[in-house]
């Protein structure tokens, strides 16, 4: 997953991006990208040096990796190795830095680059995290059965929810 520096554009040309939360696991590791409007000066903090908490919630076909900066919410962002474009696809073995979760941070309004952040995964984490993906990757895929699923675990649980009911946890 692309990162890049501070103040940079975070897509080429693009200077106007639709809001999302993405994580994925692709040749370049773990990445987690926020992409918002309205980037407070205390949320780019929070980001860039703020503490940091992980958590790993599973649900049939779906990882969920849910995560909090600094003292703001929960939120989440579910995954499925299936999804990702078949020429970035890696399994976590084959990926080098399988243990850091790179964050970027930019604002929707101008596609500005705010915040970007290394987090290094406790051990446990990423063997957890590391070890579903792996399982995921070797199952099966069914993109309807997927959407439907994402749609009834959002209609049953809060990011807060699924932060209660994860199998692991991790501060940093």
């Amino acid at each position: 997953m692309q990162t890049g520096q501070v103040g940079q554009l975070y897509e080429y040309g693009q200077d106007k991006l639709e809001e999302k939360i993405v994580y994925r696991l692709d040749r370049d590791g773990h990445g987690l990208v926020i992409i918002e409007a309205g980037i407070a000066a205390r949320e780019v903090e929070s980001i860039a040096y703020g503490s940091v908490e992980l958590g790993l919630y599973i649900d049939g076909p779906i990882i969920f990796l849910l995560f909090k900066f600094g003292t703001s919410s929960w939120n989440d962002a579910p995954y499925s190795w299936h999804t990702v474009p078949r020429d970035l696809r890696a399994y976590p073995v084959e990926v080098a830095d399988a243990d850091i979760l790179k964050v970027t941070l930019v604002d929707a309004e101008d596609g500005l680059i705010r915040a970007v952040r290394k987090v290094a995964l406790a051990p446990a984490f990423a063997d957890a995290l590391n070890a579903a993906i792996t399982i995921q990757a070797n199952g099966s895929f069914n993109g309807l059965s997927y959407a439907k699923h994402i749609n009834s675990v959002y209609n049953q649980y809060t990011a807060e929810d699924m932060a209660d009911l994860a199998a692991m946890h991790m501060v940093s």
